[in-house]
């Protein structure tokens, strides 16, 4: 905006020093269709900068919200960290509360380990096993009745 104002007064400038008329005949343009086309040319490279202006804003829009999705990105990464680490615990938790279990119950068989019968062997029986089966329970991949059963 303040572009345009000041524009306009050098728009004024050059009509005063180019005739003193405002827009009649004579002075240092000679005629008025000469001095038409100046003004056209003038108008086109003003049109130009104001759309200069618009992009710069845009762009300035841009890089800030860049930089803001690059703050959030680092906070979900350290969110992403905490939820593996809960889950790392969980998933040993889990794997050793089955392991004393079927230690105490006799279920070490490895025919038993392998086999599908034993859910708790399925879900259960390694800390990595213990892991993907708590992500697929948050994430809806198993359900949680079907893991524990």
């Amino acid at each position: 905006d303040g572009m345009i104002v000041g524009f306009s007064l050098l728009n004024l400038l050059i009509e005063v020093l180019a005739g003193g008329d405002l827009g009649g005949d004579g002075g240092v343009f000679g005629s008025t269709t000469q001095f038409r086309i100046l003004r056209v040319a003038r108008m086109t490279r003003l049109i130009r900068i104001v759309r200069v202006v618009r992009l710069i804003r845009f762009f300035r829009a841009l890089r800030t919200l860049a930089h803001q999705l690059l703050h959030a990105m680092k906070s979900l990464v350290w969110g992403l960290l905490l939820l593996t680490l809960v889950v790392f615990a969980f998933g040993i938790l889990f794997t050793q509360s089955v392991t004393a279990y079927r230690e105490a119950s006799g279920f070490l068989d490895p025919e038993y380990i392998t086999s599908q019968h034993s859910p708790l062997a399925v879900y259960w029986s390694t800390v990595p096993r213990s892991m993907a089966t708590l992500f697929m329970s948050i994430t809806g991949g198993v359900s949680w009745v079907d893991v524990i059963l």
